[in-house]
């Protein structure tokens, strides 16, 4: 079977589209029977997709599509207590790293993108900064092209 939780989400994902091929699909539904951890999460994860489907429903897709969607997802969650996973959790307490939706909280992966796109950003700004620059020196340098010229030193 799926050996890290990420396997593991996958293959829970691949269910529930119903994409995941038949010896696999079979030796997961036998591990349902037995875990109940693994069904709490098949069980999790077809809520949220059942919710977010009921969210789309009601949503007319026009112009300002993202934005009714992105409201009735809010809508959704603030109504609902067990959608707040940083308050309680699964456990009724705080969020442990154990819980299904720590990711959420911290997530490596979402750190190392901030830090990589915090990092292009001041290099673009840097670039910037010396094209500014040079363009600047170019044009000081060259002087006004329509400036009067003074007149020479033995003109009378």
């Amino acid at each position: 079977m799926a050996n890290s939780t990420e396997e593991m989400d996958l293959m829970i994902e691949e269910y529930l589209d119903g994409r995941l091929d038949g010896h696999r699909r079979v030796m997961l539904e036998d591990r349902l029977k037995s875990d109940a951890e693994l069904r709490k999460k098949v069980e999790t994860a077809t809520h949220s997709i059942e919710m977010i489907r009921g969210a789309l429903i009601r949503v007319d897709p026009t112009g300002d599509f993202e934005e009714k969607v992105s409201s009735q997802i809010i809508s959704i969650t603030q109504s609902n207590q067990s959608l707040r996973p940083a308050v309680g959790g699964f456990h009724g307490g705080k969020l442990t790293a154990k819980d299904p939706d720590a990711k959420l909280i911290h997530d490596p992966h979402v750190q190392r993108e901030r830090q990589r796109l915090m990092i292009l950003a001041g290099v673009a700004a840097v670039v910037f900064a010396l094209a500014v620059a040079t363009i600047l020196m170019v044009a000081i340098s060259q002087g006004e092209p329509n400036a009067p010229k003074p007149p020479p030193a033995n003109a009378r």
